[in-house]
């Protein structure tokens, strides 16, 4: 499974305005929905499991990956990507404000570690993770997401 496979370009926006955290969950998950790769219960539970453990989700700066249990409506193992115009806080004094979320879906505990590798692949990397944040159209977004 690669990047490509897991977030193709339908889950893909940009520009995408949040009045606060949830409403940005709400977005990145409705990107999943719309795709019918999760069910819309899965955007309630991204949530819940956010207010759950905390702002855990923003996992770098800038950076949040919110994601459920399987059991809360995952469909096909998937990613989905948006970048909010403006940012967003969501809780993290380190880490914040959020600019771009990876909602993550997973059918299993491997397919979850997975997804996370690619994701990690990604923003472990200084220059692809510069021009994520400040790429502005989805064909930038892409040549950085899938290397083209």
């Amino acid at each position: 499974m690669n990047i490509k496979e897991l977030l193709p370009v339908e889950r893909i926006a940009l520009n995408v305005l949040a009045n606060d955290w949830e409403d940005a969950v709400r977005a990145v998950g409705r990107l999943m929905v719309d795709t019918g790769v999760v069910e819309e219960r899965y955007i309630d539970g991204m949530i819940a499991t956010a207010k759950e453990l905390g702002p855990y989700i923003v996992i770098a700066p800038g950076v949040a990956i919110p994601h459920s249990r399987p059991e809360d409506g995952v469909l096909t193992t998937s990613l989905a990507f948006a970048k909010l115009n403006p940012p967003v806080n969501f809780g993290n004094e380190a880490n914040d404000p959020v600019r771009v979320l990876f909602a993550l879906g997973a059918m299993d505990h491997s397919q979850h570690v997975e997804a996370l590798k690619e994701i990690a692949e990604i923003l472990s990397d200084e220059d692809r993770f510069d021009k994520l944040i400040n790429a502005v159209t989805i064909d930038e977004i892409t040549e950085t997401l899938y290397g083209d």
